[in-house]
């Protein structure tokens, strides 16, 4: 029976395109207890190795912690993934909040494409 932590790691890891083993290499996790974990045969798991795990798919620790807590991708399940990814990736901030400060400013985002659209010109030259 699969646990809430399973099914997160689980759909954690498809949201991210890795395999079992994938996610073993980059947590150093093994992959046999990866699986032990999605399937439901392992519920008690260390800090230390859902911390491993947070790192490696690149989110919060407390996703899997929390009951109750969700990712963008649980609540907005028709994003396209590269939108997703994007959302998700901790390099993103900045942007996200240039295109925050873009829509509070009233900036639509035809005119933003344009004005992006003449910045990269610019830097062709």
């Amino acid at each position: 029976m699969t646990t809430k932590l399973g099914t997160k790691l689980r759909n954690m890891r498809k949201i991210r395109d890795l395999t079992a083993e994938e996610l073993s290499k980059l947590s150093g996790v093994s992959r046999s207890y990866i699986l032990l974990i999605e399937t439901g045969k392992r519920e008690e798991v260390s800090n230390k190795v859902l911390s491993k795990l947070a790192k490696a798919l690149r989110v919060d620790v407390n996703y899997f912690k929390i009951d109750d807590a969700s990712l963008p991708t649980e609540v907005l399940p028709d994003m396209p993934p590269e939108i997703m990814d994007m959302i998700l990736s901790a390099d993103s901030m900045p942007y996200l909040k240039l295109t925050q400060k873009a829509k509070e400013s009233g900036i639509s985002p035809e005119t933003l494409n344009k004005v992006i659209d003449i910045l990269i010109d610019g830097l062709k030259k």
